[in-house]
């Protein structure tokens, strides 16, 4: 193997080293966001909960409909 092909397997390398790890720091990313936006979810479930228990007892309150 020349020293020209040995560099340019090198080069080729920390590429695909460096490609590996802007992928890792996306992922990551992704992952983070997914997590915010599952807990947020979690949140507007229990809210939407509270909500409807509220009415309920509103509704109850006033009676059956005429």
């Amino acid at each position: 193997m020349s020293r020209e092909s040995a560099e340019t397997v090198l080069a080729r390398h920390q590429g695909v080293e460096d490609e590996r790890e802007a992928l890792a720091l996306r992922l990551a990313q992704v992952e983070r966001a997914y997590r915010e936006l599952a807990e947020r979810l979690s949140g507007y479930e229990r809210e939407r909960a509270e909500i409807k228990a509220r009415l309920e007892g509103i509704l109850a309150r006033l009676g059956p409909a005429r």
